[in-house]
């Protein structure tokens, strides 16, 4: 049923683009023929004009170059292919963000406070839990070795509780990692984008990762997809705790 789902979504995506219209319009009359027929007898000439029509359009379709092959290298990026992230929320409503420390993207607080939240914007925040040890471990030896996983996670806490009570913000902690990060902005919007990084496996830099843009225009599913996969790690993932206040 789901593969089903997905096929009338790339058919109404392919008309919306303006792509196989001949073929969709053919294939149209033919059905509905065959849906005239079970109630009432279609005239055989119609039946051959239709059968022509669809000859047609395999001929002239068959004369249509190849479609050239796909760069990968303009579609798989790293880091350091990106610009800013001023520039990736710009005019955002909303931004999801998820990675261990996410220490690169806060790094632009300031941005989110300024663009976003002031402006009645939503921002969600997941980092790794750093009380989870198990998870911690399996992370320390997987990512980058050049980092102190703990101490940036513990910079991007004091960050983002400097930003408690402004607009629409949240943060949460994850217990275990996913194996990539997400940066979603507008993930319900038609501008909707993101950025899928995946971890690896002890990259000498962290810049060396693998990236994946998304826009929702390119592929309705698969930008569903990763909304959907970072709406299922918010639900995991719990708030952090309020500090106990000091009595003196």
């Amino acid at each position: 049923m789901m593969r089903v789902g997905r096929e009338f979504k790339r058919i109404f995506h392919d008309i919306i683009r303006g792509r196989n219209l001949e073929a969709y319009v053919v294939a149209a009359i033919g059905i509905a023929l065959i849906a005239i027929d079970v109630i009432d007898d279609v005239e055989i000439g119609l039946y051959l004009s239709v059968m022509t029509a669809a000859l047609v359009v395999l001929v002239y379709r068959s004369t249509r170059p190849d479609a050239p092959p796909i760069d990968l290298d303009s579609v798989l990026k790293d880091r350091q292919s990106f610009g800013t992230v001023r520039d990736f929320v710009k005019g955002a409503r909303a931004v999801w963000l998820y990675g261990p420390s996410a220490a690169n993207a806060l790094s632009e607080t300031p941005t989110f406070k300024r663009e976003l939240l002031e402006r009645g914007g939503e921002l969600r925040v997941l980092l790794q839990d750093p009380q989870v040890a198990a998870s911690m471990a399996i992370l320390q030896r997987q990512l980058d070795t050049v980092s102190d996983l703990r101490h940036d996670i513990a910079g991007a806490l004091h960050r983002l509780r400097q930003l408690r009570g402004i607009g629409r913000f949240e943060y949460r902690l994850l217990p275990y990692s996913p194996g990539f990060s997400l940066f979603i902005v507008d993930p319900h919007g038609t501008d909707g984008r993101l950025v899928v990084e995946f971890f690896g496996f002890q990259n000498e830099q962290i810049t060396d990762r693998m990236h994946i843009t998304i826009h929702r225009r390119e592929t309705l599913h698969w930008f569903d997809y990763w909304v959907k996969q970072y709406e299922k790690m918010w639900a995991a993932a719990r708030p952090e705790e309020e500090p106990e206040p000091v009595i003196k």
